[in-house]
């Protein structure tokens, strides 16, 4: 039965575009694992032994857990591609699921930290780019979502 399924150019795209999200999405995972030594390091010289001993652990378990969840989103978004481009319903339900998790974050930073960070321009860089990757993830499961099977 799904060799009589014609799949169409719009899934093909949308499938193309969460499998590079996926990729970019484990990639940033992986960064932020791999950047735990350099961040440990600066800590360490901008603040003092007692003050590191305090501040690092929670950052340190906060930007490993960050990196590690990450890591499925990623992958899970990358074989979400797979399956919508063959319109298959379970890859767009993953879709949908895990872009909708990206966009959450955008709106956590805003209801979780303090409005002054929201000064420093890389901050605000960081939150523009998050809901861009989120967008860029929701807007072509609304456009495929017609060709998908039910």
């Amino acid at each position: 039965m799904e060799a009589d399924i014609k799949v169409t150019r719009r899934s093909q795209i949308c499938g193309f575009i969460l499998k590079v999200q996926g990729i970019l999405l484990l990639l940033v995972g992986i960064i932020h694992l791999a950047v735990i030594p350099l961040l440990r390091s600066t800590f360490a010289q901008q603040v003092n032994a007692s003050d590191l001993q305090f501040i690092w652990p929670p950052f340190l378990l906060d930007h490993a857990v960050a990196g590690l969840l990450l890591l499925p989103l990623g992958a899970t978004t990358w074989y979400a591609g797979h399956g919508i481009a063959r319109q298959m319903q379970w890859g767009y339900r993953i879709g949908i699921i895990n872009a909708i998790t990206v966009l959450m974050l955008p709106v956590m930073l805003v209801l979780v930290m303090d409005k002054r960070y929201f000064a420093a321009i890389p901050f605000v860089i960081a939150s523009v780019l998050v809901t861009l990757v989120g967008l860029s993830m929701l807007w072509p499961l609304l456009w495929v979502r017609k060709d998908i099977r039910r």
